[in-house]
């Protein structure tokens, strides 16, 4: 059987670093009073949001030794942070929705 080209550990460093960009993006949106570290804020927070996506879309992609429900879980979890922190929050904030 092949080996798996992307190893639990890579996959766990992605996701960690993911999640603490996001946690330090949305410090920076919430604590800063200038238009300048809003968006600094959102640049961390937009690339904390990308690691994750890549990490979930990388594990569920090429570890075909995962279960199949967990590689679906990983798929549902890009898809949610996709939506629901990229695209939802953009549009509330512009005020189209």
């Amino acid at each position: 059987m092949m080996k798996s080209l992307v190893s639990d550990t890579m996959l766990a460093l992605a996701l960690v670093v993911g999640l603490f960009l996001v946690m330090i993006g949305s410090w920076l949106m919430g604590l800063m009073d200038t238009d300048g570290g809003v968006n600094a804020g959102q640049v961390v927070k937009s690339l904390g949001v990308f690691l994750l996506v890549a990490g979930s879309l990388l594990g569920a992609v090429l570890r075909h030794d995962l279960d199949k429900y967990i590689r679906a879980a990983l798929l549902l979890f890009a898809a949610v942070l996709i939506v629901f922190v990229n695209f939802w929050w953009f549009y509330t904030e512009m005020g189209i929705f």
